[in-house]
């Protein structure tokens, strides 16, 4: 399985799931290969997340600063951090869910990713998804929570609500890449994503 996927959620939008432990940040041109290519003025690889437990530290390659203070070393993240990246491009790092160690990065300016995110799950052990605001990603018309699990090198589905894949008449418990899962109220594609 790819370390880097897309999800694209009905009625919600579309997320970038990135699975490895370092991520690398840069611009959204061919030869930067970085796993967030962002379209705005910064270096082809401008800034990498590594995880260390459960703890998230950004390492500056170029110019970054934490919440308006610039770093010149590996900095420790902190929930609702805002990092800046070269001339303006503002990412909001949180990890809204105290029993998960997964991270959400959002970008607040006017920059977007490559593709177009609505945000980017660095997705540790379990990715958490309904209409609680702590939710890694907040689907308002969802009545009960969907949870996506690492196990291995598959995903996992959790849900009090019976979500199926493909043509099966049986509940799903793990996802096939690039099929859809449904439910009454759910429906969601998870596809692999080529490296920028």
């Amino acid at each position: 399985m790819s370390d880097r996927l897309q999800m694209w959620i009905d009625g919600v939008g579309g997320y970038m799931l990135l699975l490895a432990d370092r991520i690398n940040i840069g611009q959204a041109m061919a030869s930067s290969q970085v796993d967030i290519p962002i379209m705005g003025d910064i270096s082809r690889r401008h800034a990498a997340i590594k995880r260390s437990g459960d703890e998230y530290i950004v390492e500056p390659l170029s110019e970054v600063k934490v919440n308006d203070q610039s770093i010149q070393g590996p900095t420790l993240l902190r929930s609702r951090d805002i990092m800046t990246l070269g001339r303006g491009v503002k990412v909001q790092f949180t990890q809204p869910h105290p029993l998960s160690t997964s991270a959400v990065l959002h970008i607040i300016s006017r920059h977007r990713t490559e593709p177009a995110a609505d945000g980017i799950v660095l997705l540790a052990d379990s990715l958490l998804m309904g209409s609680k605001s702590n939710n890694h990603i907040v689907c308002p018309k969802w009545q009960q929570d969907v949870v996506v699990y690492r196990l291995g090198s598959k995903l996992q589905l959790k849900s009090k609500l019976p979500l199926f894949q493909s043509d099966s008449t049986q509940p799903a418990s793990s996802i096939k890449i690039g099929e859809s899962v449904q439910g009454e109220e759910v429906s969601f594609c998870i596809e692999p994503l080529a490296r920028a």
